[in-house]
């Protein structure tokens, strides 16, 4: 609908309703809150969520479901596992043995020694009697010759019992196994910090490519606003067609990024989806929680807490093992004792083989010592000192790798809340001069491309706010782990790691 004004003050009045127009089509620029993002909203990652995950929730699921995580977890089982087979170097086998031979008695094949064969062969002391003589010479013809005997088929049944006793094995079986076990206990506690800092780095990627999404909507909201006053501003004479046409382009610009926005939304549903345990592409809506934490870092304590993260302390437990491996394969050069023994039954039957009688039973002790083996032992030992040696030298350069590590993520973490400040202050000053900027539209004194500049720096500066604020989300997150805490841990309550303000 065209408008007609009075002839003598046809630009005035366009002017007028121009920026009557403008002042009731252009939306104003929301208030940013403090933190820069909008608190409690609902984000949907990916369509189709019945279901509204907060942070802390997302925490508990990537607890609970990642794979990660939950395969260092079932490592616990195998070092139980080790355990047992270092309490067996301990404790004594029982074997129960049936066989079945077929011989001649070795009780009774003697050989002509002992009178067998029927020739004695035996000669009494000089000063025996003749009758004594006698005697033992017919007595010897009583017992066959060995292979006069039958052979027969001799069934046996019996248990034996086996027991190495070597304390210096035992000990340093048993060590190496506890110490294992404690070790995969720091372990899991250091994925679990891991599995927290990249749950809260995804979830707060969903927020950042969620604003971004917003960012470029409000975008084309404007623009398109933009577009209808300058035709407007066309039709009253006050624009030009090239106005227009410019308008036209820049929001056709805008759809692209839009589209590229949303499929970065999605994306970053499912790396949050993958981190939880949860198929990529299932349904994801979060509620945009979170404050940015700004209490200022003591960093002579963040370095000492540092030296305390899990990792450090497993690979110290892993230093404790290969030493008590050490006394384990040593062990192998200093004497022990075995014991043995058995109880069973021998017969010529199975009707007969439990009868009165028929039982059997032996034991033994040893003391063994083998001090040359070839110098296998020796080589073992040799290798596990030099691994002791080189494992200790790794402790020691992970340690400066740790604090280097603290040291640049307490840089950087200075570095983006400054930054988050300054974009801050900088998207404030950006909207100050596309009001400004519009304010001069509206009165004839600036060009749409004045305009358009205004808003392309407005929106430059909102995407720096978003990718800031993200930044500091992500970097405190990684220091607390970097530090051996939860992630989810307020900076505040982690001891001493906060300066005083004086």
């Amino acid at each position: 609908m065209r408008m007609i004004f009075p002839h003598c003050g046809t630009t005035v009045w366009a002017a007028w309703a121009v920026g009557f127009a403008l002042a009731w089509v252009l939306p104003a620029a929301a208030p940013a809150l403090e933190d820069g993002s909008s608190s409690g909203a609902l984000i949907v990652a990916r369509p189709g969520a019945d279901e509204v995950w907060g942070l802390d929730e997302c925490v508990v699921a990537a607890l609970d479901a990642n794979d990660a995580l939950s395969a260092e977890r079932l490592r616990m089982s195998e070092l139980r596992g080790q355990m047992n087979q270092a309490r067996a170097t301990g404790l004594p086998t029982l074997d129960l043995v049936g066989n079945w031979t077929r011989s001649r008695d070795p009780s009774f094949a003697l050989d002509s020694t002992f009178g067998g064969g029927g020739d004695s062969v035996f000669t009494p002391p000089s000063g025996t009697p003749d009758w004594f003589t006698d005697w033992v010479g017919g007595f010897g013809s009583f017992i066959p010759a060995a292979e006069d005997i039958p052979a027969q088929s001799f069934l046996r049944a019996s248990a034996d019992l086996n027991w190495t006793v070597n304390p210096w094995k035992i000990r340093g079986a048993l060590g190496a196994a506890h110490l294992g076990i404690d070790r995969q206990e720091l372990l899991i506690g250091a994925a679990e910090n891991q599995t927290v800092e990249s749950a809260i780095s995804a979830y707060y990627g969903i927020v950042q490519a969620a604003e971004k999404v917003d960012a470029v909507r409000a975008q084309i909201a404007d623009q398109a606003e933009l577009l209808n006053i300058l035709k407007l501003q066309h039709e009253l004479g006050l624009a030009t067609r090239l106005d227009t046409l410019q308008a036209a382009v820049s929001l056709a610009n805008l759809q692209p990024q839009l589209t590229v926005a949303a499929a970065g939304l999605r994306n970053a549903g499912a790396t949050l989806n993958a981190v939880m345990g949860r198929p990529p592409e299932a349904p994801l809506s979060i509620r945009n929680e979170g404050q940015v934490e700004i209490d200022p870092i003591d960093e002579e304590a963040a370095l000492i807490l540092a030296g305390s993260r899990p990792d450090l302390q497993a690979q110290e437990r892993f230093t404790s093992i290969l030493r008590r491996n050490q006394q384990a394969q040593a062990a192998d050069n200093r004497p022990y004792l075995t014991f043995g023994g058995g109880y069973g039954y021998v017969g010529t039957k199975m009707d007969n083989l439990f009868d009165t009688g028929h039982d059997t039973w032996n034991a033994r002790v040893a003391l063994n010592w083998s001090p040359f083996d070839g110098l296998l032992t020796r080589g073992r030992v040799a290798e596990t000192k030099a691994m002791i040696r080189r494992t200790e030298v790794e402790l020691a350069g992970n340690r400066r790798t740790v604090q280097v590590e603290v040291l640049q993520l307490l840089a950087n973490l200075q570095m983006a809340r400054e930054l988050l400040d300054a974009v801050r202050l900088n998207l404030e000053r950006s909207e100050e001069a596309l009001d400004e900027t519009l304010m001069m539209l509206e009165l004839g004194k600036a060009s749409y491309l004045e305009v358009l500049v205004a808003e392309s720096n407005r929106a430059q500066a909102l995407g720096s706010v978003i990718d800031a604020r993200y930044e500091v989300f992500s970097l405190t997150a990684s220091l607390k782990r970097a530090l051996g805490r939860s992630p989810r841990t307020p900076l505040a309550e982690i001891p001493g790691l906060v300066a005083e303000v004086e």
